[in-house]
């Protein structure tokens, strides 16, 4: 939640966000983030995020048009305040469709395409992790991916779906 506070900050134009949840943890300390009394009068403290504004976003998305206009039919949680925060944003997707398809549904873009710098169609680019409804998440190939021995690199790129004769 800390790191969507700043992102949604910098897309705010706010000088911070309020988080709660983060009392009793090492992150407050560690962050150098500052607490706040409750401007309402609870007499409670709240923690404030600064701002987090990339230089650029990347995001993977189901569908994008012609025009940039991109959408995900997942959660966009993440995707939201970030493309909204960075100064760029580029996009991978797993398909182009017509801007047609998408403007009958204009409310399930996520991110409009004047705010698309550069795209790009890549079935599968989310792998090894999900897109939604597409496929889910490849558990045996980030486990695989996970483990510290030689050649384990070069062992998950090949097995990456854009390598020759991966899956």
């Amino acid at each position: 939640m800390t790191l969507v506070a700043g992102l949604r900050a910098a897309a705010y134009g706010i000088p911070f966000q309020p988080v709660a949840g983060v009392h009793g943890s090492d992150l407050a300390r560690v962050n150098n983030w500052r607490k706040i009394a409750d401007p309402y009068g609870s007499g409670k403290e709240v923690y404030v995020i600064p701002p987090i504004r990339p230089d650029v976003a990347v995001i993977h998305a189901n569908e994008i048009d012609e025009q940039g206009n991109a959408r995900v039919l997942g959660s966009p949680f993440w995707d939201h305040p970030l493309t909204r925060a960075a100064k760029r944003v580029l996009v991978t997707a797993e398909r182009l469709v017509p801007t047609e398809a998408l403007a009958a549904q204009p409310e399930l873009t996520l991110v409009p395409g004047f705010m698309v710098e550069a795209a790009a169609i890549v079935p599968r680019g989310a792998w090894p992790g999900s897109m939604h409804p597409l496929y889910e998440v490849d558990y045996a190939a980030v486990e695989s991916y996970m483990r510290d021995e030689p050649g384990v690199l070069e062992a998950h790129l090949a097995a990456a779906p854009e390598h020759n004769g991966g899956s």
